[in-house]
């Protein structure tokens, strides 16, 4: 296959993360070959941004959506300030790092969905796993999806997590600040 974190997200677990996507900006910051993107694009996405690492899976996904960069982790806010919606299946190996990055970019109002390894919500050892678990109890919920690969394109007997977050709205103002009509 492509690299050891390659594990297609099958259309069954896309169904069971709760995604309302319509008329949305989306992300899919691990795009692999774009299943995710197929989701997103046939439920009615209004924009599907992506980023992926290899560059075979980035010319598939750059096919099915906007390819902004290769490395997740050089996406910056400004790049994303429009979007509504991360969902992801990010590499297990660090998905605690995709999920922490998705939050500190994504802007307010949006949402994010992730799966990740059941064990990065379940135990708090590890980079930024304290945060994490601090983020999912104050703004999302998650959910043990149990081994829901194990009939996927690529299998696996991995007890896989869905995390949910909100990012919250907290800046005031109606978006005009600044803005004045003249009139001669």
């Amino acid at each position: 296959m492509f690299n050891d974190s390659f594990y297609p997200t099958p259309l069954s677990v896309l169904d069971q993360m709760g995604i309302d996507c319509y008329d949305k900006v989306c992300l899919e910051p691990s795009s692999g070959k774009g299943d995710i993107i197929d989701y997103l694009n046939k439920n009615g996405a209004s924009q599907v941004l992506c980023a992926e690492m290899n560059k075979d899976l980035a010319s598939i996904s750059a096919g099915k959506g906007q390819l902004i960069a290769n490395d997740f982790f050089s996406v910056t806010s400004e790049m994303i300030s429009h979007v509504n919606l991360i969902v992801m299946n990010p590499p297990f190996s660090n998905a605690d790092k995709h999920i922490l990055h998705a939050w500190n970019i994504a802007p307010e109002g949006c949402e994010i969905i992730s799966l990740c390894n059941w064990e990065t919500i379940n135990n708090d050892r590890g980079y930024g796993r304290k945060e994490l678990a601090e983020i999912i109890a104050n703004y999302g919920e998650s959910a043990n999806l149990k081994d829901c690969f194990s009939q996927a394109e690529r299998t696996t007997n991995v007890q896989v997590g869905l995390v949910k977050l909100f990012k919250p709205v907290v800046t005031e103002g109606n978006g005009f600040d600044g803005f004045y009509l003249d009139y001669d």
